[in-house]
């Protein structure tokens, strides 16, 4: 009782916005007339008062303990003034109503069953029943160099990040059961044994994203545990002597590229120096978090909203840092300008490209399906995820009603617009004709076309995958062309080589060169046109010899054609490469250079291709929805064409959306007269004996 005590009360405090320093910290630190403890002072890591700035208000008694020789006592007085201490919140834990999701307990349960420590779902020893691989070895101890067989090299990062100890937080302070600090307590002693810190950072232990990982769950376990009767002075003096050591070896080693791991490296900075002002190097903590949050928003957060990584997955999480900081900000009343005022500018940006990302199965009741697209190294974000980030986005921008309508699922708000969006920088067009709700989310189209520029090299590492051209396309609850995927990291030669066949060019939906990956990332938008026929044009510059360029028409925002040529003065095959949904009702169509679907819910797709010499190649394409090596087949065709020097390849593909796709006839043509073909196209297209002319101009 005692302990809910504490929480309510101070938790109470907390939120009543004292603003005077005397108040904030009256009668946290201890009796100054406290006897003094008779415990040995060698059971206090002494490292801890090396680190503490004595003289921080509250920590009075502590220095008088520490200046007289009593170790023990001054650990003990510190943990009194923790316990007490008021006007200092982590966003990120919630004291006054602790919830904990049925994921989450199990994981916690699993961490004391033969040290079973979750590291993500791509790991499990028992998918059926979430269960973790055993790191114990024969003598009951933990092996923390081990990995599964064929596990790629992620597997030692995640396990490293320590996933799995704040849901032992969670379970310990909804049960009080003091299993889980013990649990803690054993394992993360025996961590810091086995791995202590290098001089230099390495790959796996000490990586910069894992120690910022590290620390974000260390802040909330201090919070989740400090009541427990087993967090005692001494174990208060080794978590903090080794968060300190945690914190100055993060502002110590500056992680050299510019990406994600960048901006996790100053959350955990500015994380570990606001909530705990007590140590000495405290505001060297803070300053430089947020120093390189403002400064790498600005690098890393392209003109049009798209984080450089270039991956939703990644561009969601990074939001999802900001989020979290500006609501440390503002319960730990920090300066208003410790953010550059264009940052709000910036995430607004980036917040909308998540909207627009968005497929309107998102609105579908009771949803558990695939929401977002799978564009280079991310994974399709189901409704669960993308309604919690929602409504982070209309918590931070109030006045935005169209991010009101996406965090209440259409309830409230107003539905985004439907007119095409060129997110150009990043080098995302989206053209679709509506949004649902909960009786319309099966009723809309929705193509999103991808053509990035970015100047990586895409090795194997690179979360920008050789895809430029491809394209995934939604209609009526079902994405008919979605991406092939991750499938896995970088890892063993077995990881790397299923990786590799994941990030083929020839794997995507797009125009290859005899089925070689293109060799630059370098996309462009040639034109856009709005109006009831919408148009985008990009071109990417592949190969040194061999140019795409690809115009999407939303021909009355109800199917789509589409004009693919290559230029340049290569020689060999073209290959226009289509990778279909799964399912025995996707049906390939050889005689006609294309496929329909046969599914009995009426969402159904008929696809015809027209051109000069094409040959019809069908094979199996792959399809993998995680990072755990698993994938499954599905069916994909190449339509080939042989290039001649300077005289380019030419084809025309219409997609039609239908209920029915065996009812419909399609025909089309090219109808320009200029053989250059480098200033535009015309082309007839006749649906069930109606002809549509479609052209643009360069």
């Amino acid at each position: 009782m005692k302990n809910i005590f504490f929480i309510c009360v101070f938790s109470l405090i907390a939120f009543t916005g004292c603003t005077d320093d005397d108040e904030l910290y009256k009668n946290s630190g201890g009796n100054s007339t406290e006897e003094e403890s008779t415990l040995p002072n060698e059971d206090i890591d002494q490292n801890l008062f090396e680190a503490l700035n004595l003289d921080y208000p509250g920590l009075e008694q502590v220095k008088a303990w520490y200046e007289s020789g009593n170790y023990y006592s001054a650990a003990k007085a510190l943990l009194d003034y923790y316990k007490g201490r008021i006007g200092i919140t982590n966003p990120n834990v919630s004291l006054m109503n602790p919830t904990i999701t049925e994921d989450e307990q199990l994981f916690a349960d699993y961490a004391m069953d033969k040290y079973r420590f979750y590291v993500n779902k791509n790991y499990f020893q028992n998918e059926a029943k979430k269960q973790p691989w055993s790191l114990q070895n024969e003598d009951k101890t933990i092996n923390w160099q081990f990995k599964p067989e064929g596990a790629d090299a992620e597997y030692q990062k995640q396990l490293h990040r320590h996933y799995w100890m704040p849901y032992q937080g969670k379970a310990y302070l909804v049960s009080k059961d003091e299993k889980y600090i013990s649990s803690w307590k054993e394992v993360y002693t025996d961590w810091i044994k086995q791995n202590p810190k290098p001089e230099t950072p390495n790959t796996t232990t000490w990586w910069q994203l894992q120690v910022s990982t590290r620390i974000m769950g260390q802040t909330e376990l201090f919070e989740y545990f400090k009541f427990s009767q087993n967090f005692t002075p001494e174990w208060l003096s080794f978590f903090l002597a080794h968060f300190a050591e945690h914190a100055d070896y993060l502002a110590a080693f500056r992680y050299q590229d510019e990406n994600n791991i960048l901006l996790s490296q100053g959350t955990a900075l500015a994380f570990a120096g606001t909530l705990f002002p007590e140590f000495k190097n405290a505001s060297k903590w803070q300053e430089m978090g947020f120093d390189i949050l403002n400064k790498q928003v600005k690098k890393q957060c392209l003109a049009d909203g798209m984080f450089n990584d270039l991956s939703l997955h990644y561009h969601i999480g990074s939001l999802n840092e900001f989020y979290n900081l500006r609501k440390l900000v503002a319960q730990n009343r920090l300066p208003d300008n410790i953010f550059d005022p264009e940052v709000d500018k910036i995430l607004e940006k980036a917040a909308e490209l998540v909207m627009h990302f968005t497929y309107p199965s998102y609105f579908k009741p009771k949803s558990n399906e695939f929401c977002t697209s799978a564009l280079n190294d991310s994974w399709i974000k189901q409704r669960s995820t993308l309604e919690k980030n929602f409504k982070n986005y209309a918590e931070m921008f109030p006045n935005r009603q169209d991010f009101r309508f996406m965090a209440t699922i259409g309830a409230e708000g107003t539905a985004p617009s439907t007119e095409m969006k060129t997110f150009e920088t990043s080098g995302h067009y989206i053209l679709r004709n509506g949004w649902g709700d909960h009786d319309t989310y099966n009723k809309t189209t929705v193509l999103i076309h991808s053509n990035n520029y970015s100047s990586d090299n895409m090795d194997i590492w690179s979360h920008n995958q050789p895809d430029n051209g491809t394209f995934e396309l939604y209609y009526n609850g079902r994405n008919f062309f979605p991406d092939s995927g991750v499938c896995s990291y970088v890892g063993n030669s077995e990881a790397n080589t299923i990786r590799n066949w994941f990030r083929q060019t020839k794997v995507h939906n797009t125009l290859t060169l005899n089925e070689e990956n293109i060799s630059t990332a370098q996309g462009k938008l040639l034109t856009k046109v709005e109006g009831n026929t919408e148009i985008i044009v990009t071109e990417n510059q592949g190969y040194s010899n061999f140019k795409h360029r690809r115009a999407i028409f939303f021909v009355n925002k109800k199917f789509f054609v589409f004009v693919d040529e290559g230029f340049g003065n290569a020689t060999g095959v073209a290959n226009l490469c289509f990778h279909l949904c799964e399912g025995d009702e996707v049906k390939l169509d050889a005689d006609k250079y294309g496929a329909h679907t046969e599914f009995s819910d009426k969402s159904n797709i008929l696809v015809r291709s027209f051109g000069e010499g094409i040959t019809y190649d069908p094979f199996e394409g792959r399809i993998a929805y995680n990072t755990d090596g698993k994938f499954n087949s599905r069916k994909a065709y190449f339509l080939n064409m042989n290039k001649a020097a300077d005289t380019p390849v030419r084809y025309i593909t219409v997609i039609y959306p239908t209920e029915d796709a065996t009812t419909h006839t399609i025909n089309a043509q090219f109808t320009d007269a200029d053989k250059d073909h480098t200033k535009g196209v015309a082309i007839e297209v006749e649906v069930d004996g109606k002809t549509y002319k479609l052209s643009y101009n360069l």
